[in-house]
């Protein structure tokens, strides 16, 4: 505790509060209840989104715990007490959410949840250590970024649709073909179709494919 510089930290058994360090004790002095750093809610990344989870991690020192925030379209967190280190990641690059919890965790009430993120060139693995919520983050970080990688498949669709559709310059362009008169009620089997290709092009996990297939199967 002493290596801690002065100065307000969140406080023991309470991270929502800040208590003030004065470099080798607690003291009896509490950041006041309008201070706009003790509010529920990590003031991380762009407050106008709406934040869909957030939570705070809880290491035994009490001390130096992370911040979460997650909204539609990145996680933000804040690490570190010497020295802070700040990230935003898109939710599309989340892959395979698990979560762990340890003996001593369990004890405490906390969780690990770890995070794969695709950067690209790389997976790179993130922790959010001693979380109390750790099991609600990891079903909202999960169907924050499902909702994005489809919205970006989607959009990817529209785009080679339209792209198709653009008629060659000059000549005469026969008319398309009349379409089949569809079936009445959704189409289950394509829906299936659809899933397996996108599991196939690695943007959905196994566990995402299965989890859509079986609500799929429970509708037909």
């Amino acid at each position: 505790m002493d290596a801690v510089s002065a100065g307000w930290h969140p406080a023991p058994g309470d991270p929502t509060q800040l208590r003030y360090w004065d470099g080798a004790q607690w003291t009896d002095h509490f950041a006041p209840a309008g201070n706009a750093q003790t509010g529920k809610s990590p003031q991380l990344g762009d407050m106008s989104m709406p934040t869909l989870w957030e939570g705070w991690g809880k290491p035994i020192a009490g001390i130096g715990g992370g911040k979460y925030r997650l909204t539609a379209h990145y996680l933000y967190f804040e690490r570190g007490t010497l020295r802070t280190d700040s990230q935003q990641v898109p939710v599309s690059a989340l892959h395979d959410v698990d979560v762990r919890q340890s003996f001593a965790q369990k004890a405490r009430g906390v969780g690990t949840i770890v995070l794969h993120i695709n950067r690209g060139s790389h997976m790179e693995l993130v922790q959010l250590v001693d979380v109390p919520n750790f099991r609600e983050g990891q079903h909202a970080i999960n169907a924050a970024a499902y909702e994005a990688r489809m919205a970006i498949q989607e959009r990817k669709n529209t785009s080679t649709i339209r792209y198709e559709g653009v008629p060659p310059t000059g000549g005469s362009v026969a008319a398309p073909a009349s379409p089949a008169v569809a079936a009445d009620g959704p189409d289950f089997i394509g829906q299936l179709e659809q899933l397996a290709k996108l599991r196939d092009n690695g943007i959905l996990t196994d566990a995402e494919f299965a989890d859509k297939k079986a609500d799929i199967l429970r509708r037909m």
